[in-house]
């Protein structure tokens, strides 16, 4: 969803890392954990959708 969203570029899972998430985005790769990742899916939704959603509450 994000990626289609144009919010990331790409995402790739090294399963055998300690952070195995790799999210690109314009200004580079970001090394997340599993916690971090989630927070930064919710952040990213977040701060994409919020206006509109309350635009529509």
């Amino acid at each position: 969803m994000l990626e289609g969203q144009g919010i990331i570029d790409g995402l790739e899972i090294l399963t055998r890392e300690d952070k195995p998430y790799r999210v690109r985005v314009p200004a580079g790769i970001v090394h997340l954990g599993e916690d971090e990742a989630s927070m930064f899916a919710l952040g990213a939704v977040v701060g994409a959708f919020g206006g509109v959603a309350r635009r529509h509450a």
